[in-house]
């Protein structure tokens, strides 16, 4: 065994400046597309939901315009201010509203759903009503983004549907829905919004009430989980980061030694599906280190009866991987040098055949297989803080433990709620050393457009599979999947 620490890695941003946290980054350098045709100067957001919810978000947008104050703390790297979100300040756009862009849900629309909280429809009722506005907002030259704000009464009826795990990291923006159906087989509201609104073609953005309103009372009646809300800083810093991205924005990237093979990441997880006969595969796939990448929905996947994990079919993976290289030439105009996939479950001999076979008829010279997992190992450290993030034990030549989530010393703190865990690391195939994967991982997890505190604790290629696979199952067979990952976070 032995022990090493990474230093967390830089960002770089706008006019090649870096830093390794993503609020100062903006603040001092701007955005990484900065000066370019493509950065949205301008976003022009349309806005879905009731007259109260419509006016609570728009007041609160022109609040953040101006700027929010930090939050009192000792921890001024923790909690910076948001300095507003105008073309002088940090992601140097402004959010544009139009009445022509503004689609407002009455009561006489919900008061009827609401009288029927035991329909086993209610929520693909309410999403379609959703997208009947969505639609109405939508013209060309209209919304780049559409910001949906379901009220608190909506919200209770269908959270109470679906058995909610939420996301910790993602918790004020909706992005916060993190949901695991159990007990009940109904999809959760945001993820079918999602999925529906591939058909519309514009991105959406939903938002809670204790985004713009500050913490809300729990519905006893509700399964969704409950979690302390963020301070608004750090709200106004993650809701405008994910409407700069979804705009056509690039905000941030990680920073690259030119050197370095042109590499392609590509990860894999599973879901179930919605009626629970099948497991299904989800890809996410990272072209480069700008973080631009896209979605690819795989075949059906077979859980192996020994350790009763997922696997594909060597046909199936040679397959998948095949469409995820198609679409890095498609965008390119070459391959890339090097593929590196990343899969929750163990790698099989099929599956390696399978994407052996698919990089050689591209003629990829380097492809890497790495399992990874969370772990119940941990590691413990003098005194009363977890481990840094960054810390890294290697195991064996092909095998560690890595801590994404840990104290942070940027922080000064440890910035969770509850004793981390690392991911291991099981490399099955790779050139390079377990050690470069495990820093590579450390960047990747910097890539998570939804969240500006960078302590994120999954490289982005596995944390957007896995959530990409919420939203893959609300949509059918032959259903509409738009690939960027601009439709799905």
């Amino acid at each position: 065994m032995k022990f090493e620490f990474f230093d967390e890695p830089e960002l770089e941003f706008g006019n090649g400046g870096t830093h390794v946290d993503i609020r100062y980054g903006l603040i001092e350098h701007g955005p990484l597309d900065l000066g370019e045709a493509t950065a949205p100067q301008q976003i022009r957001v349309g806005l879905v939901g009731t007259a109260e919810s419509v006016a609570a978000v728009r007041a609160w947008f022109e609040k953040c315009e101006a700027g929010i104050d930090a939050k009192k703390s000792r921890l001024g790297n923790l909690f910076p201010p948001f300095p507003g979100f105008r073309e002088d300040t940090a992601f140097r756009s402004q959010l544009m509203f139009h009445d022509r862009w503004t689609s407002t849900i009455r009561q006489r629309e919900i008061d009827p759903l609401l009288q029927t909280p035991g329909s086993p429809t209610l929520v693909q009722d309410f999403v379609k009503l959703f997208i009947e506005h969505v639609n109405a907002v939508r013209e060309s030259g209209g919304p780049m983004v559409i910001v949906c704000a379901p009220p608190k009464d909506v919200l209770d009826a269908v959270d109470a549907r679906v058995s909610r795990k939420v996301d910790a990291q993602e918790q004020d923006l909706d992005e916060s829905a993190e949901a695991t159906e159990t007990d009940v087989p109904s999809p959760a509201f945001h993820d079918l919004l999602k999925a529906e609104v591939m058909r519309v073609g514009v991105p959406i953005q939903m938002i809670r009430p204790s985004t713009y309103g500050g913490q809300a009372k729990r519905n006893p009646k509700s399964r969704a989980s409950s979690l302390p809300l963020q301070d608004e800083a750090t709200r106004a810093w993650n809701i405008h980061a994910a409407l700069y991205y979804k705009a056509g924005g690039a905000p941030w990237r990680l920073l690259r030694n030119p050197s370095e093979l042109t590499t392609c990441f590509v990860g894999i997880s599973f879901y179930r599906s919605l009626d629970g006969d099948r497991i299904m595969t989800s890809v996410a796939q990272v072209f480069n280190e700008r973080g631009e990448g896209v979605i690819v929905k795989g075949a059906q996947a077979e859980l192996d009866k020994n350790d009763r994990q997922p696997h594909l079919k060597k046909e199936d993976a040679k397959a998948l991987l095949k469409s995820a290289i198609a679409v890095y030439r498609k965008e390119h105009h070459t391959s890339p040098a090097r593929l590196v996939v990343h899969k929750t479950s163990r790698l099989t001999a099929g599956e390696m055949e399978g994407f052996r076979s698919a990089a050689n008829e591209h003629d990829i010279e380097s492809v890497e297989m790495i399992s990874v997992k969370p772990s119940f190992t941990r590691l413990y450290r003098e005194g009363t803080y977890p481990p840094l993030r960054g810390s890294f034990l290697k195991l064996q030549e092909n095998s560690g433990l890595l801590y994404l989530r840990g104290s942070v010393q940027f922080f000064e703190t440890y910035p969770g709620m509850y004793v981390p865990r690392p991911l291991e690391l099981s490399v099955t195939k790779a050139e390079t050393s377990v050690e470069q994967i495990a820093r590579e991982m450390l960047s990747l997890s910097k890539l998570n457009w939804n969240n500006t505190q960078f302590d994120g604790g999954e490289p982005i290629t596995l944390r957007a599979a896995r959530r990409v696979g919420d939203i893959l199952k609300c949509i059918p067979e032959n259903g509409i999947i738009l690939p960027s990952f601009r439709f799905f976070i």
